[in-house]
């Protein structure tokens, strides 16, 4: 009896606090328009530049 209610507790939950979650919002946004095949890596502020190893100077 006691599990009974504790999982019809869970499931009216679970009904409440469905309808908060806004099913419109953009979970995810597209930074720029670096392919995902490419090697890229963000900068200071965050954005997306493509990542060439043909500039990068050696420490040596």
């Amino acid at each position: 009896m006691q599990f009974t209610v504790a999982t019809v507790l869970a499931f009216a939950a679970m009904a409440f606090a469905y309808p908060a979650v806004d099913s419109n919002s953009i979970v995810v946004k597209r930074q720029s328009n670096v392919e995902a095949q490419l090697p890229s890596m963000s900068d200071g502020t965050g954005n997306v530049i493509p990542f060439d190893a043909t500039k990068v100077k050696g420490g040596n």
